[in-house]
């Protein structure tokens, strides 16, 4: 396996998005540390456009860091959107995306379902522009014009749509299930992988996002065997849905690593943890030491 870090942790420590001296001053970082694998993403379409005008320098950089970036997302909430032409004209932005992973070498794109349309009382989860916090209680009110069938039928489409252009690119698409989202829980991630029916288009694993939901995170390991192809992990303690550093939390890892090893996955490990901008890097450095400790217990291979 191989263990890397996501990009909570630019997102964390230089903004939400960041500018691109933060992308680069946290690849700088990300290498100081130690990791060799990490997750990119561009955090709506003003971002997105600066790492494109700066993809040829991202690839200078990563290089010289000795980086790999094995998954790429572009937040883009409008892949979801309910006006078909508004959805539409997001998923001819989704080739450019496909383009830009393929051009930075990921083997994954990566895609979220965002909360659906309704009216929140409080922050609309991970909203760009305001501070990136992990949802804890969400109040909302159902609009009396909601309906579920059109949320779920523009999500299939969508992600469908975006399966099939990644295809083009010999890509494979993740899905992460997220806290107060469209897809949340192993359930509706089973459902949407079942209904969209593209050998490429598989799960992003999440232990924390599902540890939050008072899921036994082993046994959801096994409910998604053979349709995930990527794990972000943290810890996590369910009165709410913050990603600790691994091994302050409540998930039994020993029982988690084992079914990992049966299973025989040796794909990516994204440290996935929030908190203090001061204290992340050592809770970064602590995750992986606690992982790697497991997996000499168990005779697994990491890099």
């Amino acid at each position: 396996m191989k263990i890397g870090i996501t990009y909570l942790y630019t997102i964390l420590s230089y903004g939400y998005p960041p500018t691109i001296e933060g992308d680069f001053n946290a690849l700088a970082d990300i290498e100081k540390m130690g990791f060799r694998y990490l997750e990119m993403e561009a955090l709506g379409s003003e971002h997105f456009e600066r790492v494109w005008n700066h993809r040829n320098e991202f690839t200078s950089r990563l290089k010289a860091h000795g980086i790999h970036v094995h998954n790429f997302c572009a937040v883009d909430k409008e892949l979801v959107s309910l006006d078909k032409p508004t959805r539409h004209a997001a998923l001819e932005r989704f080739k450019r995306t496909a383009e830009l992973a393929a051009f930075l070498g990921s083997e994954t794109l990566h895609l979220a379902s965002y909360a659906p349309d309704v009216e929140y009382l409080g922050q609309r989860p991970y909203e760009l522009g305001e501070d990136y916090v992990m949802p804890g209680k969400i109040s909302l009110r159902i609009p009396d014009s909601f309906n579920w069938e059109r949320v779920w039928e523009a999500l299939v489409e969508s992600s469908r749509r975006a399966v099939e252009i990644a295809k083009e690119w010999g890509r494979i698409v993740i899905m992460e299930p997220r806290v107060g989202e469209i897809i949340c829980s192993v359930d509706s991630m089973l459902r949407l992988i079942n209904d969209v029916s593209m050998d490429n288009f598989k799960a992003n694993f999440d232990t924390g996002h599902f540890s939050a939901q008072r899921v036994n995170v082993p046994l959801a390991l096994m409910k998604l065997e053979g349709k995930f192809a990527n794990i972000h992990i943290s810890d996590n303690n369910p009165v709410n849905a913050d990603h600790l550093p691994v091994g302050d939390g409540i998930i039994d890892w020993l029982e988690f690593f084992r079914i990992l090893k049966r299973m025989e996955y040796t794909g990516y490990l994204g440290i996935d943890i929030n908190g203090d901008v001061n204290s992340l890097q050592a809770g970064l450095m602590r995750s992986e030491n606690y992982i790697k400790d497991i997996m000499k217990k168990l005779d697994i291979a990491v890099e």
